[in-house]
């Protein structure tokens, strides 16, 4: 039991928890309304995923388009994605995903050791939601998971959208590398929140969200000890699998990857791909950007396969 638990995912103790929950409580509060949340079992563990614009228990929706199911970046949360839901919910069901072994309502049980555990944990929540066919939506380590996904396990995947996955595409920068450690290391809030900033860059969210989502991530980097497998890079043969339609998005100023070798290998090995670079963004989602990029494109894909 003690090596199982090693394995997985948790707080630094009750009084990180305590902190996080109320930082993830704090900016799930910017999430619009009508708002859901149900809780789906997982040989992995329990997961929590919140709902918009559909009763939670009928998540798959009536007459309506095909979900959307979003995919946070690390120790980001299922509340990074409040200020996209109005839009990406318009016309269809949005639900996003709090992966276990990350800092949330989640439930870790069992450890989550490959990008094939996660494709497997992912598909059984995809499962017990009653989703037949998605779209799915992933930024940071999201993206990777999304990508994955669509290699892995394409039965379900109507299409896949990735806003700067890192090492799917290209390596991590050693500057970030560097300047993570440096920073998780110097135990300066002052320091660290600077650093994260720059890192996200100017996404134009409203600075009282943009602040309490801020918090949210530098609490749950320093208070829970993630045991998840760490970004994967992608293989050739595992991008040219990806034949669902595409949409790579991509920071012009991101300090994570270098956007233009991760879209030129996007373009050459994903077949149809679409991708953009989005002049002097950083690593976080620009809301118009994506507000305006993203549902324009489910929309496409839905509208074709009809």
């Amino acid at each position: 039991m003690a090596d199982v638990t090693a394995r997985l995912g948790s707080f630094a103790d009750e009084a990180a928890r305590a902190r996080i929950l109320a930082a993830y409580d704090k900016a799930m509060a910017f999430w619009p309304e009508p708002r859901g949340q149900q809780d789906v079992t997982t040989s992995f563990g329990t997961t929590r995923v919140h709902t918009y614009g559909t009763d939670p228990g009928t998540a798959a929706g009536a007459g309506t388009r095909t979900p959307v199911v979003l995919l946070h970046g690390q120790s980001a949360t299922p509340a990074e994605w409040a200020p996209h839901v109005a839009a990406l919910g318009a016309d269809r069901p949005v639900l996003a995903v709090d992966r276990v072994g990350e800092p949330g309502y989640s439930t870790q049980t069992a450890p989550v050791r490959t990008p094939e555990d996660t494709a497997n944990w992912l598909e059984e929540v995809l499962a017990g939601l009653g989703l037949e066919r998605v779209h799915l939506a992933g930024h940071s380590y999201g993206g990777g998971v999304a990508l994955q996904h669509a290699a892995h396990r394409p039965g379900r995947v109507a299409s896949v959208t990735a806003y700067e996955p890192p090492r799917a595409l290209a390596p991590l920068k050693a500057g970030f590398v560097l300047g993570a450690a440096v920073s998780l290391l110097s135990g300066s809030d002052k320091f660290q929140r600077r650093w994260f900033a720059g890192l996200i860059g100017d996404t134009g969210l409203d600075p009282e969200e943009a602040e309490a989502q801020a918090r949210l991530s530098l609490e749950a980097i320093r208070g829970y000890r993630i045991r998840l497998s760490p970004p994967h890079p992608m293989s050739d043969d595992e991008l040219r699998s990806v034949t669902a339609p595409a949409l790579i998005l991509l920071g012009g100023a991101d300090r994570i990857m270098d956007a233009r070798r991760a879209e030129e290998r996007a373009r050459r090995l994903i077949p149809g791909v679409r991708t953009e670079i989005v002049p002097g963004a950083g690593h976080g989602m620009p809301v118009k950007v994506l507000n305006d990029r993203l549902p324009a494109f489910l929309r496409e894909v839905d509208e074709k396969g009809d």
